[in-house]
C-alpha cells in the first residue's frame, strides 16, 4: 500500500472518529502507523487496525533496512505492554527475564492477552519473511 493511499485511509478514518478518541488525536499529531494501530485495537477499531498493520508490514517488504526499526518498536511494544501487567504473571516473568517472543506470545495467549500474543506472533511472521541476513531474531 502506498503512503498516499495510507495518508487517505487515515483523514478518511479520522472523519468518523469522536474528537477524544486517542486514535483520533494521534492521527492528528501524525503519530507513527503503529501508534495508531495499537491506539485503534485498544479502541475497538478493529479492522482499522489490522489495515494498518498489514500497511506497516508491507513497508518491511519492500525496505528491509526498516526490520531493526520494527524490531525496535516491538521491543518498545513489549516494555510498556509490561508496565500494565500485574506482579507475578507468568507473560510478565517472560518479560522481565527477556524470554523469546515466541515464550513471551504463548504465555500471553494463555493468559488471556490477546493483543501481546498478536503482536509478538506478527511480528515473529515477518521476521520469518526477511531473509536472516537481515534479522537479528530475540
Amino acid at each position: 500500500m502506498e503512503m498516499k493511499n495510507i495518508e487517505h485511509l487515515l483523514r478518511s478514518f479520522r472523519e468518523d472518529l469522536p474528537e477524544g478518541s486517542h486514535t483520533a488525536i494521534a492521527i492528528d499529531r501524525c503519530a507513527s502507523l503503529e501508534e495508531i494501530s495499537e491506539l485503534a485495537e485498544a479502541e475497538g477499531f478493529h479492522k482499522f487496525a489490522s489495515v494498518l498493520f498489514e500497511a506497516e508490514q508491507e513497508a518491511l517488504r519492500v525496505d528491509p533496512a526498516m526490520v531493526e526499526n520494527a524490531t525496535t518498536a516491538t521491543e518498545m511494544f513489549l516494555r510498556e505492554a509490561r508496565k500494565d501487567l500485574p506482579e507475578g504473571g507468568k507473560t510478565a516473568a517472560a518479560i522481565d527475564r527477556s524470554a523469546s517472543w515466541e515464550e513471551i506470545s504463548e504465555l500471553a495467549e494463555e493468559e488471556g492477552l490477546h493483543q501481546i500474543a498478536s503482536v509478538l506472533f506478527e511480528a515473529e511472521q515477518e521476521q520469518l519473511r526477511i531473509p536472516a541476513s537481515t534479522v537479528s531474531v530475540r
